[in-house]
């Protein structure tokens, strides 16, 4: 059998790592319970053993890499300042953003450096061209399923009053998503007389609307913008022409947006609006407090409950704190403080001077349309950045377009080369390839476990649902072995358990603390693990302990309905009916949306033989649920 040469391997390596990138965002795991981190992330570090194989275009620059090596050095020292040290290095659910994710996000800069980047050549033309077909396909996956979607159907389940994301697993990471490829696409599509690419630089362009996201719309439009200055369009310099076909595109958006009903009306609710100034004002006084080493990376979650206010209660809701500020500048901020924002502006603003310093001494037209494709899509994605957050979904193909845009050419001497045994052992740099497959194999040693976890999960909390409690209990047993670095397993099973235990189920209330004080041992500010602790220990028997438990966490976080509805059950036990009364009171008013404490209320009313205000705060719950 004949062996296949360097050249052979290179063509072939090259095309299967760009598949698997693109891949990466279509890729879920059917049946697990957060179906679209990890297994994005498992298709991300595949690709990086092709990539190791392949022919080198291009290579990230040396000074960008110094900043680089700087800014993980300054995340590494966060990591170490951090109150969950293990937490913050691994990452916390459902992103996961810790060290072994941003190895990732940064395999993606050099991947996208050299199987995209260099000069224009017939090689690496060759790769762009797949590149923008196989962004054209996964477009088209996404439109179709988002299509779907906005007719109500939900193809890849999820409930029907949950805002949908196709692939991606969330409206706003669907749309960014359209945004990048719309950006990337939208170059290639004028270049060539392509219909596929034209229809999937159109169905990334209706992707980001459907999603109904105003990050994304706001995208589009910076898309339009900057590809018609930096000549993604025609391959020419700007000119005043431009400004006709940026109008004309802007209103051709405006209608798209106009013709869809859900986006139409995501666009002129304000409820989110709101809530996101809130988030970013109540952000701001937690990092105030934190100037200078933040509250690590991943300790957003935990900390910002205590900064709510009546306000984020009534507009927001206190029930699902949230795990970012939704803006890139703050989360920096947030995890690492001022060092790690410079960090992160250093990087920001070297990725754009590079690109437009590539850019300006570019003459060819086809380099011109790349390079602006690229600088369109990426600069839309950071600006985006401003209102959303970071994820496996889209960060990694932003990064890959980055490393393409900032590249420099390949060092010589950079392909690989069998030796004379005819087997892929000698290579000329086997200080660049092996290390890459080396890093590529650990990271696979994480990423796969952690991938399989997530069906027990599912199982786990499925089973606690139905009160088969000790199933539930192995299940979590399970992906706690295959997941050993991860505390929020055990704060998802203590809340599926806890759930259970509301309902009055001794033998879930008992697992739900067991599980609970484990994830308390590594996160002991986690709101969500002491509320499972004390629901717990409320339906034990054990309200003593569940009401001090409680007050010791209101006196952290005083604007929690949840855990004042909590502290109102557990003096109603304990002989304290005036103190439960104002307690749910506050917990109705914190939470004005919820049944819930009026419909306890309703029974404590009963229970003191209140009958006229029992039956109107049975008619208050009745009618908040029918809402």
């Amino acid at each position: 059998m004949a062996i296949p040469g360097p050249r052979a391997i290179s063509q072939l390596s090259s095309p299967l790592a760009l598949s698997l990138v693109v891949a990466s965002v279509l890729v879920f795991l059917p049946g697990g319970l957060f179906r679209f981190a990890w297994p994005k992330v498992l298709i991300l570090v595949a690709a990086v053993i092709p990539a190791a194989l392949a022919k080198a275009q291009g290579r990230l620059p040396g000074r960008f890499l110094i900043a680089l090596g700087v800014g993980a050095g300054i995340f590494g020292l966060a990591v170490l300042e951090s109150p969950d040290p293990v937490g913050a290095f691994f990452g916390r659910w459902p992103r996961y953003e810790g060290l072994p994710m941003l190895v990732v996000y940064g395999a993606m800069l050099f991947l996208g450096a050299k199987l995209l980047g260099g000069p224009e050549n017939e090689e690496n033309a060759s790769a762009r061209l797949l590149w923008h077909r196989l962004l054209a396909v996964a477009s088209l996956i996404v439109f179709a399923i988002g299509v779907l979607e906005a007719c109500g159907l939900r193809p890849l389940g999820g409930g029907a009053d949950v805002r949908p994301g196709a692939t991606l697993g969330n409206a706003t990471d669907e749309g960014l998503f359209g945004v990048l490829a719309f950006g990337a696409l939208l170059g290639p599509s004028f270049a060539a007389k392509s219909w596929f690419t034209r229809c999937g630089c159109a169905a990334a362009a209706a992707v980001a609307v459907l999603s109904g996201s105003r990050a994304a719309l706001l995208g589009l439009l910076v898309v339009l913008v900057v590809a018609e200055l930096s000549g993604a369009r025609t391959g020419r310099r700007y000119s005043w022409r431009s400004l006709a076909w940026i109008a004309g595109s802007v209103v051709a958006v405006a209608a798209l947006v106009a013709l869809i009903p859900a986006s139409s009306d995501r666009l002129l609710t304000t409820g989110t609006v709101n809530g996101r100034w809130l988030l970013w004002q109540e952000s701001l006084q937690l990092i105030a407090e934190h100037l200078w080493t933040g509250v690590g990376p991943s300790g957003f979650v935990d900390a910002i409950p205590a900064h709510h206010d009546a306000a984020w209660g009534a507009q927001v809701g206190t029930g699902f704190p949230p795990d970012s500020p939704h803006m890139w500048i703050l989360q920096a901020l947030a995890a690492g403080g001022i060092p790690l924002l410079l960090a992160a502006a250093v990087l920001t603003i070297s990725v754009v001077a590079l690109g437009v310093i590539r850019l300006r001494r570019t003459d060819t037209v086809g380099q011109r349309r790349f390079l602006g494709s690229c600088l369109a899509a990426v600069a839309a994605y950071g600006l985006c950045l401003l209102t959303a957050f970071t994820s496996p979904g889209t960060t990694p193909l932003a990064l890959f377009m980055t490393g393409a845009l900032i590249s420099v050419p390949a060092a010589p001497g950079s392909a690989p080369a069998l030796g004379k045994s005819g087997s892929l052992a000698v290579w000329r740099r086997p200080g660049r390839v092996v290390p890459a497959v080396a890093a590529a194999v650990v990271l696979l040693v994480l990423a796969l476990p952690a991938t399989v976890a997530e069906w027990p999960m599912r199982a786990g909390t499925d089973a606690a649902a139905q009160g088969r409690i000790d199933e539930a209990d192995r299940q979590f047993a399970l992906a706690t072995a295959l997941r050993p670095w991860d505390s929020d397993t055990a704060l998802l099973a203590a809340e599926a358990f806890a759930g259970r235990a509301a309902d009055g189920d001794p033998a879930a209330a008992s697992m739900s603390m067991k599980w609970a004080q484990s994830s308390l041992a590594r996160t002991p500010e986690s709101l969500e693990a002491g509320l499972a602790m004390a629901i717990g220990q409320l339906n034990t028997g054990d309200l003593l302990g569940a009401k001090q438990r409680l007050d010791e966490m209101l006196a952290r976080t005083p604007v929690a309905s949840d855990l004042h509805l909590q502290r109102g059950i557990a003096e109603f036990g304990l002989g304290q009916p005036a103190s439960s009364i104002e307690d749910l009171q506050t917990a109705a008013a914190q939470d004005p949306q919820s049944p819930l404490p009026w419909n306890v209320l309703a029974k404590v009313y009963n229970r003191l033989g209140d009958q006229p205000r029992s039956q109107t705060a049975q008619q208050h719950a009745d009618r908040l649920a029918s809402e």
